[in-house]
């Protein structure tokens, strides 16, 4: 008669990897704290640079610039000319006058690392500017958001076809023309409306907040600590279990 095989005993504790990882939750609590504490002393020696925030309000005006046309196509035209904008905030033009305003900073390094930009498409534009010294943060972002009103007033840009279709469609639903006439007009506003390359006359902007402008870290203490610990949390457990015994 066979002898049967005795089951295999399970592995103890120590001698699972993974129940022991699982198992030591004070090394967790341990590693994070260590993690956090590393993280706070990162941040008192090398803290990261300074974000100033300057704010322009852009008002496209779309109710009174496009009459009759449904949400759809307002959207569109609310993209496009939101589009022409940016590109316009990030034109060499405007960097020119920002890179002047700094202290040796190129037009590459402004782009690249300096400036950054946030834009609701309608309401208040935020211009970020990152520096070591608070005050030429500040500097920065003043001088880009102003040098972005007036580089956006000067692109105002009237077309008289376009402005000719839009008093043919005033006229048009005054006088209770057909639907398919008022599809007409605006089918051609619309192409004109494409093919303009400056910004729409209807737009107003003006800088609402580049004096005194709030100043904060561009990388919060906070998020250095949630990383750190983080990092600590999951590394130290994992490396005591797992090192050559």
């Amino acid at each position: 008669m066979a002898k049967l095989s005795p089951r295999p005993a399970r592995p103890s504790p120590s001698e699972d990897p993974i129940a022991e990882i699982l198992e030591s939750w004070r090394l967790w609590l341990l590693g994070a704290l260590m993690g956090a504490a590393l993280a706070w002393l990162v941040f008192a020696v090398a803290p990261p640079d300074f974000r100033a925030r300057a704010t322009v309000v852009v008002d496209h005006n779309l109710e009174e610039s496009w009459t009759y046309f449904p949400d759809r196509q307002l959207f569109q035209f609310l993209q496009r000319e939101t589009e022409r904008l940016v590109e316009l905030a990030w034109s060499d033009g405007v960097m020119q006058t920002v890179a002047s305003a700094s202290d040796g900073l190129s037009v590459v390094e402004l782009r690249a690392s300096v400036l950054r930009l946030s834009q609701p498409s309608d309401g208040g534009w935020h211009f970020y500017a990152d520096d070591s010294d608070r005050a030429t943060a500040q500097s920065l972002a003043s001088a880009w958001a102003h040098a972005f009103v007036q580089a956006a007033r000067s692109a105002v840009e009237a077309s008289p076809e376009l402005q000719m279709a839009r008093q043919e469609l005033e006229a048009a639903l005054s006088s209770g023309a057909s639907q398919g006439e008022l599809q007409h007009i605006a089918q051609r506003i619309t192409d004109l409306a494409g093919q303009t390359r400056g910004v729409s006359p209807f737009v107003e902007l003006y800088v609402s907040q580049a004096a005194d402008l709030p100043v904060e870290r561009s990388v919060g203490q906070g998020t250095y600590l949630l990383v750190g610990s983080i990092l600590g949390a999951l590394l130290l457990p994992f490396w005591i279990v797992l090192r050559p015994r």
